[in-house]
């Protein structure tokens, strides 16, 4: 049945999921369009209990949407019954580290990008696209997980619940092409700690340079003092033997003198004690660092799952990628998708990417394209042109702030536009206060050309690997694999971004729309005008209404609202009824 523009996507995935063999029925033809299953026919070579891999692997792309969690559940409710492998063989696919899982995601996407500009039907929203701004999407999420013993875990920080957590970063590659959003590639990481201790090393190695230095001070100080002693003994004898007041004067001075350098003793002899009290809890902080692995223990970590891989295949390459720099990864990343053909005008990360190594890499690559990142407001420089005076964000606010102040009505944000350069790259920077009360963001591009407003349409697209964790995790079984094998965790994590893929082709040929739970809900027209472009506007403006008396940034403000489940479940409650947004 033909919905209509208001229809949510929860509503569109519950009634599917409800009726099984209508969604078995749409996405297998889906998936046959995909040619998922011709492709998986070279590696059909490897058995595994006498199943194709194919097979195997069709029926699996499926398990959410006949409402299965998990190989177990679909044995369970006799849903095997439609192939005649048995349990093991499932598995045995899962961990098998000659399946290349990355390749097989690529192939899909690429599958998307041809079959959507081939379809006669979409010609006309093809010439509209080809106008609308393109993007390449990285940002991490947090997948939390029960068991210790699986394969490479450890804690990594959530910046959500702000704690460390059992589980995995993963790092994602999306595209957006003016319309859908739909995921490439992916990193699993563990964070790991040695970061933190070359970090503590070096502190440790500056506090000892410190304390040295005060030490050689303190020889000093009490040579000083020796001979401080001896004038003051001198002067006392001459006063007393002749008590003029010149010789009074000059012992007062002596005395004077020797205090001040007994003080400047006490004062030294207080900072070496701190110095040597700072240093051994560094070395012990060390020490703690030095005995555990990703915040796990000795013994946890000697306990958690290990397999051999040969060197050349695939899991093996996953498994060495854990501990791989977020940096590089994105820049790897890059290099793979433009190699398998996808163009865009734009690369989007948040501030946890913005380096100088990312920026001169989107710069040297051969294609118009240029990076738009967050940055922290805290104590890098920028050089400011023309002037080339050399400033941190903090101190461009102070000297700026009146003198090159904008406001924008449509964001109702003021913000400071200047050329700058960025460890000798020439970029464009606009720092931007959302309210009174909210703070100021950082925002850098290397788009000489670009404007506050087409930055802000440029920025919020970001949000669309944000909406596509979230329903991912929700909905089709993102990171809820509890496997202790690496490889069952990449394969598990590969099939639920193929399914994103598919209902995103879903969605865009049946509804003209793309897959996004919280900017469908706000507006029927929010992904293809540019993310809010169109946002209902009472909606909107209470939503910068309470984030400007929060004292929080809209930005700031409307990421936590996507990434948090309980507001997601309030926005969907409020705008289910378009029109009481208005009453």
């Amino acid at each position: 049945m033909q919905h209509n523009k208001s229809t949510k996507k929860i509503e569109q995935i519950e009634k599917v999921a409800n009726n099984p063999e209508r969604i078995i029925d749409n996405i297998n033809s889906v998936i046959e369009k995909f040619e998922i299953k011709k492709r998986l026919k070279s590696i059909d070579m490897i058995k595994r209990s006498g199943m194709l891999i194919s097979d195997a692997t069709i029926s699996l792309l499926l398990l959410p949407f006949i409402g299965m969690v998990s190989i177990n559940a679909f044995f369970k409710a006799g849903f095997n019954q439609v192939n005649s492998g048995k349990k093991n063989a499932y598995y045995d696919i899962k961990n098998n580290p000659k399946i290349n899982w990355r390749a097989l995601l690529l192939f899909v996407a690429q599958r998307f990008k041809s079959i959507i500009s081939k379809d006669n039907a979409l010609i006309a929203e093809l010439e509209a696209e080809r106008k609308r701004i393109k993007a390449f999407v990285f940002d991490d999420t947090t997948l939390s997980k029960t068991g210790k013993h699986i394969e490479g875990i450890g804690y990594v920080f959530d910046h959500v619940q702000h704690l460390h957590i059992l589980g995995f970063k993963l790092l994602a590659c999306g595209f957006f092409d003016g319309v859908s959003f739909i995921p490439l590639d992916f990193y699993l990481l563990h964070e790991s700690r040695n970061n933190k201790k070359k970090k503590l090393m070096e502190r440790i190695e500056k506090k000892k340079v410190k304390l040295k230095n005060k030490q050689v001070a303190i020889k000093d100080i009490r040579k000083k003092l020796s001979k401080s002693k001896q004038e003051l003994s001198i002067a006392k004898q001459r006063n007393t033997t002749h008590p003029t007041k010149t010789n009074e004067h000059i012992l007062h001075r002596k005395i004077r003198v020797q205090e001040r350098i007994i003080q400047k003793k006490d004062r030294l002899l207080k900072e070496i004690d701190n110095l040597k009290k700072e240093i051994e809890h560094l070395e012990n902080e060390l020490f703690e660092l030095k005995s555990i692995h990703n915040g796990l223990s000795q013994k946890e970590y000697k306990e958690q799952w290990r397999k051999t891989r040969e060197k050349n295949s695939s899991g093996y390459r996953r498994k060495a990628e854990l501990s791989m720099n977020k940096i590089d990864a994105v820049i790897k990343m890059i290099k793979r998708i433009i190699k398998k053909g996808f163009e865009a005008d734009y690369v989007l990360t948040d501030s946890w990417f913005f380096s100088e190594k990312l920026l001169r890499f989107v710069l040297s690559l051969k294609s118009n394209i240029h990076l738009v990142s967050m940055a922290k407001i805290g104590k890098a420089k920028y050089e400011i042109l023309p002037e080339g005076k050399s400033l941190n964000p903090q101190e461009i606010i102070t000297r700026y702030e009146r003198k090159q102040g904008h406001y924008s009505k449509k964001y109702k944000a003021e913000y400071i536009r200047l050329t700058a350069k960025y460890q000798g790259i020439r970029v464009q920077i606009f720092l931007i206060k959302f309210g009174k009360n909210s703070k100021w963001r950082l925002l850098v591009t290397s788009d000489l050309k670009i404007n506050f407003t087409q930055l802000m349409d440029v920025y919020k697209i970001r949000w669309t690997i944000e909406v596509f964790f979230k329903e991912s995790k929700q909905y089709l079984l993102l990171g809820k694999s509890q496997s202790q094998d690496l490889d069952a965790q990449i394969s598990d994590i590969t099939m639920s971004l193929i399914r994103y893929i598919l209902l995103s082709y879903y969605e865009r040929i049946h509804y003209g729309m793309t897959i996004g739970e919280i900017f469908r809900e706000i507006s029927q027209r929010s992904l293809k005008e540019n993310i809010l472009e169109d946002i209902s506007y009472y909606f909107i403006e209470l939503l910068k209404f309470f984030a400007d008396n929060a004292g929080v940034d809209f930005i700031s403000f409307y990421e936590d609202l996507i990434r948090d489940e309980r507001a997601g479940k309030i926005i969907e409650l409020f705008v289910r009824n378009p029109e009481k947004q208005v009453a």
